[in-house]
């Protein structure tokens, strides 16, 4: 098979005039002066920002993403800007693999080549055609950085432009889940990345700008206030109803995101707490509540470094925490217990797995019998997350019953992944939910427990057992489902026996919706992000 580079890029897209956006936009601006410049067609005056209102989606959110760089969307705050301005090749309906810009594909015999046919008719913002060699690019570079999503697509090797409609990607090895990681590789617009490329292949500027194709183009961004997206009317997959904006808003506080929704200020919110949307319920408000493969974990530092290498201790503290007081009392009952390693939805789940009660007298037990007193432990958790926020003053209570000294650090989720990419500086205990990035085993335990990812990748905790990275690189390989189950299954009980993690809840995800939105639906592919093309306002 021939390289194809591609030929010139051709079109004008149809947009208001405008650069897009080039350097992030400082200072304060006011939501309205905002909406305005970035309206189509408004006038000016009260008349004008009204209109510009009717005409945005306003979605809150608690914390803004590190970049704007679709390269991070492993991390749902990048995930959730990267949506409205990237397509990727094919997507999730649920848990059904789909068509995008991938109108089909094959898997060789073998299953280390993938060949992909394009759609033709899919248009960049800057008006040029997507192609074969634009894949090629996105694949290649997510290799070269070794960042993000590249552990999500583990196992590429290389791929080829055949021309400008098909593309064959070559595997080290077979793998099973790498189709379904496409769903999280947006898509580049090669010659625009690779002018502004620099010296570390377009990430600071990508960090700012936009180099997609999807159905809304990022025009503006107040750091730490709100992003700002407008309709991409040359959307191959057509405008009919849409907002011609969208904007997320960044509130961090639970509490100001229900008031702005009650003034009118934002039309979505993703983190009110309990008490916030039983009440909004009553208020004429829509509260979406949906089952997620989504679990909140405490993570040890499995290192060896500290007091939590005792396997005695941390299946102690285990048998600490009131796991029904945390569904009844933290979750309002939008989710259940977690039952083992993996949330109960998601494939290969297996229900035999250990998963510890509360009985803090088994965990006085268990420290008398090893001769365990006098423990402090630090554990992390992430600010203006309500649900955490609880269950850390929880746990912290649990375990002052136990005789166990627990101090609590809120931090950020960037904190977060920096001080667990050097093992040395692992907390004792992390808490951190999982966000599937796809509805299969393999994104769990091999992001969350594979020795691989520690320092740097997803597995916070370092947790690192031989046995369990042989099961799941088994898993990986093999075509057979009954097979993968069954590597998968044992993989979790390793895990679950070893007390590697608290599996602390499977909560659903709980959406506040204003008047006169439709069309939102939870997508379990990508939690904690909103797919606003397929919202209408009005």
């Amino acid at each position: 098979m021939r390289h194809i580079n591609g030929g010139p890029r051709r079109g004008t897209p149809r947009h208001c005039d405008g650069p897009v956006l080039g350097r992030a936009i400082t200072g304060t601006a006011v939501l309205s002066t905002v909406l305005l410049l970035t309206a189509c067609g408004t006038t000016g005056g009260e008349s004008g920002s009204a209109q510009a209102r009717e005409q945005a989606l306003i979605i809150a959110e608690n914390e803004p993403p590190a970049t704007f760089d679709p390269l991070q969307a492993n991390n749902s705050t990048v995930d959730e800007v990267a949506r409205p301005a990237y397509d990727t090749l094919v997507r999730f309906e649920g848990g059904e693999l789909v068509p995008s810009v991938a109108l089909d594909w094959s898997v060789s015999e073998d299953g280390t080549t993938v060949e992909m046919t394009l759609r033709d008719d899919v248009v960049f913002h800057d008006g040029s055609t997507l192609t074969a060699a634009d894949v090629v690019y996105t694949l290649d570079r997510v290799d070269r950085l070794q960042i993000g999503v590249s552990a999500l697509l583990a196992g590429y090797e290389s791929a080829e432009a055949v021309d400008d409609t098909h593309v064959a990607i070559t595997l080290s090895e077979p793998r099973a889940p790498f189709l379904s990681a496409l769903s999280r590789l947006y898509l580049l617009n090669a010659d625009l990345v690779e002018e502004n490329a620099g010296d570390d292949d377009g990430q600071q500027w990508l960090s700012a700008n936009d180099a997609g194709s999807g159905p809304y183009r990022l025009t503006g961004y107040t750091p730490n206030q709100e992003a700002v997206f407008e309709v991409f009317e040359d959307y191959w997959g057509g405008i009919d109803g849409q907002a011609q904006s969208v904007v997320f808003r960044y509130l961090s506080e639970a509490s100001t995101q229900a008031t702005a929704l009650r003034q009118g200020e934002v039309d979505i919110a993703m983190d009110i707490s309990p008490q916030d949307w039983e009440a909004m319920g009553n208020e004429g408000f829509t509260i979406d509540r949906a089952d997620t493969n989504v679990q909140l974990y405490a993570l040890f530092d499995m290192t060896g470094k500290g007091e939590t290498e005792q396997a005695a201790l941390r299946e102690a503290i285990a048998y600490s925490y009131d796991y029904e007081q945390h569904v009844e009392s933290i979750l309002k009952g939008a989710g259940t217990a977690a039952q083992g390693v993996l949330p109960t939805g998601m494939p290969c789940h297996s229900a035999d797995v250990l998963q510890p009660t509360y009985d803090p007298d088994r965990a006085r037990e268990i420290l008398d019998e090893e001769g365990i007193g006098d423990v402090s432990l630090t554990m992390t958790y992430l600010e203006a997350t309500a649900e955490m926020e609880q269950a850390a003053t929880l746990l912290q209570s649990n375990l002052a019953d136990v005789g166990i000294d627990l101090e609590l650090q809120a931090i950020t989720y960037p904190q977060y992944v920096e001080i667990t990419a050097d093992p040395e500086s692992i907390p004792d205990l992390g808490m951190i939910y999982t966000f599937p990035a796809f509805p299969d085993p393999d994104a769990v335990l091999y992001q969350s427990f594979h020795s691989a990812n520690i320092g740097g990748g997803m597995n916070f905790g370092g947790y690192s057992d031989a046995e369990v990275d042989e099961l799941v690189e088994l898993g990986q390989r093999s075509t057979d489902e009954q097979e993968r189950c069954a590597a998968y299954a044992e993989a979790q009980e390793i895990v679950a026996e070893d007390h590697a993690a608290l599996a602390l809840s499977n909560p659903q995800y709980v959406t506040v919706i204003g008047e006169g939105v439709t069309g939102y639906a939870y997508d379990p592919a990508h939690h904690q992000t909103v797919d606003v093309y397929r919202i209408t306002k009005g």
